[in-house]
């Protein structure tokens, strides 16, 4: 869990994010619309970098979950 939103959830605004990015870049290259392409990519971006916080979080929760069970 990151603050109050579970690892699920969090992922799933990354695939929402991730979804949404690639209905905006079809919808701005049909119409030959080029302004968008950096909000795009940043959109993109986010969406990964959530999904990378995930998976790092999901580490260290192992990590210390190891950790802890040695000390006993």
């Amino acid at each position: 869990m990151i603050e109050n939103i579970t690892y699920q959830d969090m992922m799933g605004i990354s695939k929402e994010l991730e979804a949404s990015a690639k209905i905006i870049d079809d919808i701005m290259s049909a119409k030959n619309i080029t302004e968008l392409s950096d909000f795009i990519s940043t959109v993109e971006g986010y969406s990964k970098y959530l999904a990378t916080t995930v998976e790092l979080y999901q580490e260290a929760d192992i990590s210390l979950q190891d950790l802890t069970n040695k000390k006993k």
